[in-house]
C-alpha cells in the first residue's frame, strides 16, 4: 500500500511544475511589457491595483509569479499596459507595445480594441463579422462620461463590424463599443456571444424559455436559443453605442 501512494504522489509532481513554470513566465513577460511600456518599476503594481480596483498584495502575486488573474481581469490588465491578453499568456510573440508607451493620464479616458479571440478563446471560430481598424481611441473624462455613463474605462473596448446582419442599426466598418464586464444576459439588447464554438454579434429578446436571436437586417431570419440549449452559450460583451464610418466626400 505504502508503494502506491508514493506512485501517485508522483504523478501529480509535474503537473504542479508545469503550473509554475506558466506562472513564472506569465510574470516576466508581465514585467518586460510593462517596461516596454514605459511604466517606472517603482509603483508600478500600486498604480495597477489602484487602477483596476484590487489590493496591492492580489497584483503582487501577478509579478511575483504566484497567480495568474482571471480571463476578465486578465483582459484588463492587458489594456492598461497596452498589450494583448494572449501576448501575455504567451500565445502570441507580438505585443503591440508602441515603445515608450504612456499610461493613461489621470485627465482622459482611453478605450482599446477588443481582443475578440482571446475573450471568445480557443477553439472558437471567429468568421468575418469583426475586424480591427482602431487600436485606441482617448476622450477627455468629461467626454467619456458623457458617451459612456460613468463605467470604468477597462470596462469599455472597440471593435469595428464587418457584416451586414445588423445593416439598419449599424453599417460594415461602423465602430461599436461594448461593456466586456457585462458577461451575462443583462436584459433586451445586442451582445457579442459564442454558441457551439461560433462568434455571433445580434439582438438577444428573452421571450419566455427561449431567447430570440436577431439579425436587424430583415433579410435574415430569426433564430432560437432554447431553455436546453443555455450551458453552450457564453456572453462575451453587450454592445453600448456605435459609431459610423461612412465617409462622406465634400468635393
Amino acid at each position: 500500500m505504502s508503494e502506491l501512494i508514493v506512485h501517485a504522489s508522483g504523478i501529480m509532481i509535474e503537473p504542479m511544475v508545469q503550473e509554475e513554470k506558466a506562472r513564472i513566465d506569465f510574470s516576466k513577460r508581465l514585467a518586460l511589457a510593462c517596461d516596454k511600456a514605459g511604466m517606472p518599476a517603482h509603483g508600478r503594481q500600486a498604480e495597477i491595483a489602484k487602477r483596476m480596483k484590487l489590493t496591492p498584495k492580489a497584483v503582487s502575486k501577478w509579478f511575483n509569479g504566484e497567480a495568474i488573474p482571471r480571463r476578465g481581469k486578465l483582459q484588463e490588465l492587458a489594456a492598461i499596459i497596452g498589450t494583448s491578453s494572449s501576448h501575455l499568456l504567451g500565445d502570441s510573440a507580438i505585443d503591440g507595445i508602441s515603445e515608450g508607451h504612456l499610461i493613461m493620464r489621470d485627465d482622459s479616458y482611453r478605450v482599446d480594441v477588443f481582443d475578440i479571440q482571446a475573450s471568445a478563446g480557443q477553439g472558437v471560430l471567429v468568421r468575418d463579422e469583426f475586424i480591427e481598424t482602431i487600436k485606441s481611441i482617448e476622450y477627455s473624462t468629461e467626454e467619456a462620461r458623457a458617451v459612456f455613463g460613468g463605467r470604468p474605462a477597462e470596462h469599455i473596448k472597440m471593435i469595428a463590424v464587418n457584416g451586414d446582419s445588423m445593416s439598419g442599426t449599424f453599417e460594415p466598418r461602423d465602430q461599436i463599443f461594448v461593456d466586456v464586464s457585462i458577461d451575462y444576459f443583462d436584459g433586451d439588447g445586442i451582445y457579442i456571444f459564442v454558441l457551439d464554438n461560433d462568434l455571433y454579434i445580434k439582438r438577444l429578446q428573452k421571450q419566455h424559455k427561449k431567447l430570440a436571436v436577431i439579425s436587424d437586417n430583415k433579410k435574415y431570419e430569426t433564430w432560437y436559443i432554447e431553455d436546453g440549449d443555455y450551458a453552450s452559450l457564453r456572453i462575451c460583451a453587450k454592445v453600448l453605442v456605435s459609431q459610423s464610418r461612412a465617409y462622406r466626400f465634400h468635393s
